[in-house]
């Protein structure tokens, strides 16, 4: 009786470690199975995929950084490896830590079939992540221009806007993404929408000189004399940088030519300040202000005058700027011009005006 007992109690033994060896080799293997499945989508290896998923790997496992192999698969953009994931029962929508689904992978790296697969398999087109992007927002950010169209398709939101107020349509602008910038019109973004910095997305594209942007956003109707911060138009911001291109395009799409920034220097003001003649010609020729004075009582010609520009004063003169105006200080631009040494300047002007000699006698004569 007691050496039945003895076997019994070992037989129980026996069973109890083989039960637990059991159970610590169903965790390697599950384990391990998780590990491959991970690799193998790292490395997009289709068969390791398949065999690790018959054998029971979980579809939902994550790496290291917390990505599971749906977010990996459409972040390399293999279709292939999500579609089988997603068979297999992938949670289309899951997220890595930091908010970014498998869409916005596939949307960051233009991978236009994963992210079709994705949004034909219920994906969101408008989760943000910690970041506040949207996968469209990555995708314009990027120039995936058919991503974008995709996207659109799906009914994605079209004005969500980041932390700093920009939207994708902004974003584009200033990246230059024309095809992009397009593809978002044609949609319905919101053509005028303030960044946090009050730039809608006409001065973000002056800004940044881009002349066929500014023609795509005029042509859909972009409020051409909105004044951002400081009064700023987009004439403005256009003249300040330069660009005649862009400010041929905004004058013939009857911008307005005199709108004063908070200083009270109008476009014309700018461009004979900065010795940019061929604007002054552009906004002389259509009619801009000549006279016009900013807070300090200065005018153009003043301005040309003061920053020896010759060309730019020779324009004014020729279209009959008034002379004889001056600033708060009692400068005019023969003074100016004498008492900041440019000769050719002061010739130029009493050449235009000789009337001045006999109207300043004593500058005159120091001549």
């Amino acid at each position: 009786m007691c050496l039945i007992r003895i076997i019994g109690a070992v037989g129980t033994c026996v069973l109890t470690t083989l039960s637990r060896w059991t159970c610590v080799a169903t965790r390697k293997t599950k384990a391990s199975e998780r590990t491959n499945l991970l690799d193998a989508c790292v490395n997009g290896d289709v068969a390791e995929v398949e065999r690790a998923l018959q054998a029971g790997a979980n579809v939902e496992s994550r790496n290291a950084d917390g990505w599971t192999p749906l977010i990996i698969a459409a972040d390399i953009g293999n279709v292939d490896i999500a579609r089988m994931l997603l068979k297999d029962g992938a949670d289309v929508n899951a997220t890595t830590p930091r908010g970014s689904p498998a869409l916005r992978m596939a949307a960051a790296g233009g991978h236009v079939a994963v992210a079709r697969l994705l949004l034909e398999a219920g994906a969101n087109p408008n989760i943000l992540a910690d970041d506040s992007y949207a996968p469209l927002t990555i995708a314009a950010v990027r120039g995936h221009t058919e991503v974008v169209r995709l996207l659109v398709e799906y009914k994605a939101y079209l004005d969500i806007q980041l932390c700093c107020g920009n939207t994708a349509l902004g974003i584009a602008c200033e990246n230059g993404m024309v095809n992009t910038v397009e593809k978002l019109l044609e949609a319905g973004a919101s053509v005028d929408l303030l960044d946090n910095d009050g730039w809608t997305p006409l001065i973000i594209a002056v800004l940044n000189g881009r002349d066929d942007i500014t023609r795509l956003l005029l042509k859909h109707n972009a409020d051409i004399n909105f004044k951002g911060p400081r009064h700023i138009t987009a004439l403005r911001a256009a003249t300040e940088l330069g660009n005649i291109e862009v400010v041929r395009t905004l004058i013939c799409s009857k911008a307005s030519l005199n709108d004063p920034s908070e200083d009270g220097e109008t476009p014309l003001f700018i461009a004979a300040k900065k010795g940019y003649h061929g604007i002054v010609q552009l906004l002389v020729n259509h009619g801009a202000d000549l006279n016009r004075q900013s807070i300090t009582g200065a005018t153009a010609l003043l301005m040309a005058s003061m920053f020896n520009h010759q060309e730019s004063l020779r324009i004014l003169l020729d279209a009959e700027a008034n002379v004889d105006l001056r600033d708060f200080c009692g400068w005019t631009a023969l003074s100016m011009a004498y008492f900041s040494g440019y000769p050719q300047l002061v010739h130029l002007i009493l050449e235009r005006r000789p009337a001045l000699m006999r109207d300043e006698p004593e500058l005159i004569h120091q001549i």
